[in-house]
């Protein structure tokens, strides 16, 4: 939903309004037009009053986002392993050897460790 500046600005709305009789204006206006009103409260943007279509719209359009997005990781991770799969890897305790421990080292130092 495009909006211009002007438009904006005829879209901001203070609370102050609600409560002098302006609200089944604005409402209609939300919900036979699909406008939308920034509410503000001491001159600050506090609330967003969409239509229950715009709002389902949005949501709906969320929803795909997260699912591209989880998508996105997914094939990121695939790559990342798929890089490490060809790669020299070796085993924890081969790293743990490489770093001048013994598994035993490291068994006792996690008996050390509390966790709350």
């Amino acid at each position: 939903m495009g909006t211009s500046l002007i438009d904006l600005t005829e879209r901001l709305v203070p609370i102050s309004d609600f409560s002098q009789g302006k609200t089944g204006k604005i409402v209609s206006d939300v919900c036979e037009n699909d406008h939308e009103y920034i509410i503000l409260k001491n001159n600050q943007p506090t609330a967003v009053l969409i239509s229950v279509k715009e709002y389902k719209e949005t949501q709906k359009k969320l929803q795909q986002l997260e699912k591209f997005l989880e998508k996105i990781e997914d094939m990121r991770l695939l790559k990342r392993a798929e890089e490490r799969e060809n790669s020299n890897t070796s085993s924890f305790a081969e790293f743990v050897a490489e770093q001048g421990y013994s598994m035993e080292d490291i068994d006792k130092l996690a008996e050390s460790v509390e966790i709350e």
